[in-house]
């Protein structure tokens, strides 16, 4: 099976047609890592895995193939620095048909989501980032480049007002920008309330973004910087059903690396495919997306 012929679900093309309402967009790009790699192969890894998934949801009572899943063609960098790749990714992404829809982009490493923020501030003005995430990742700089995983919501609070949900690993000089135009709510410090008023203070309309280190490795050992005392499956949907009441314009899961022993790759990559099948699921419930039937 190609790359090519990956579809979410195995959607049939009654229910993928250009008219989808919901969206998959994988990118694979890799750079120059931290700690371990294969984030590259996220994206085919939960294409695959997805094939297993029911079309309902049994806790949101929600069918969202009845408005559409359509997965587009990959978006490839190739073996390029980070910030070539930013553009490449910026380039294509602003060559979509956004508006109406609502995209889940599968990368990759964290960096691929600055491009994708960039080429949507190009089809909404004014938007808030949430991201969940083991890291601030609010480093200037990292392996040389400004573009780096490490360096992502640094990129993108330079424009949008930041909350990073699970944060519990970070450096002295990266504490110091928790305030202003970035907040965290640290992991250790959690509570809905908290989660509640942080999201108070986003715009209406934001961008989420999911690198899977959030969860506890216990959880998801596939990824290339695990960090212990994360969240697990029903928190991040308990965090979710919060941020989807929210105008929620786009997501993206990073950060997923299929490695290990096979058994640990399936059952990780079916829960990233089914986190986007529950982003589906509360974007046509409780985010009130309408869309129009097949």
């Amino acid at each position: 099976m190609t790359e090519k012929m990956l579809r979410f679900m195995n959607m049939p093309e009654e229910y993928s047609s250009e008219d989808s309402r919901f969206l998959v967009v994988p990118i694979p790009y890799e750079g120059r890592v931290t700690w371990m790699r294969g984030s590259s192969g996220g994206p085919s890894a939960i294409l695959r895995a997805s094939y297993n998934l029911e079309y309902y949801d049994e806790q949101f009572k929600a069918e969202p193939f009845l408005d559409g899943i359509r997965t587009l063609p990959y978006i490839a960098p190739g073996k390029v620095g980070e910030e070539s790749a930013v553009r490449f990714i910026e380039q294509k992404v602003s060559g979509l048909n956004l508006r109406g829809k609502f995209p889940v982009f599968l990368g990759g490493d964290h960096s691929v989501t600055i491009g994708v923020v960039r080429a949507l501030e190009k089809t909404y003005s004014d938007f808030g980032f949430l991201v969940l995430d083991a890291h601030s990742d609010l480093r200037e700089s990292w392996n040389g480049s400004r573009f780096n995983h490490a360096c992502t919501t640094r990129r993108v609070m330079e424009k949008h007002p930041c909350l990073i949900v699970g944060l519990r690993s970070q450096d002295s000089d990266e504490a110091e920008l928790l305030n202003g135009n970035v907040r965290a709510i640290r992991k250790y410090e959690f509570s809905k309330r908290l989660l509640k008023k942080q999201l108070d203070w986003l715009p209406a309309r934001i961008y989420v973004s999911v690198d899977v280190d959030v969860f506890d490795p216990s959880f998801m050992r596939g990824t290339g910087t695990p960090e212990p005392g994360g969240f697990f499956w029903d928190e991040v949907i308990d965090i979710f059903k919060e941020v989807f009441r929210k105008d929620v314009i786009a997501s993206d899961i990073v950060e997923f690396a299929p490695v290990g022993s096979l058994p640990d790759r399936n059952a990780e990559a079916f829960s990233m495919a089914k986190l986007a099948h529950k982003m589906f699921a509360m974007k046509s419930t409780i985010g009130k997306f309408e869309g129009k039937k097949f």
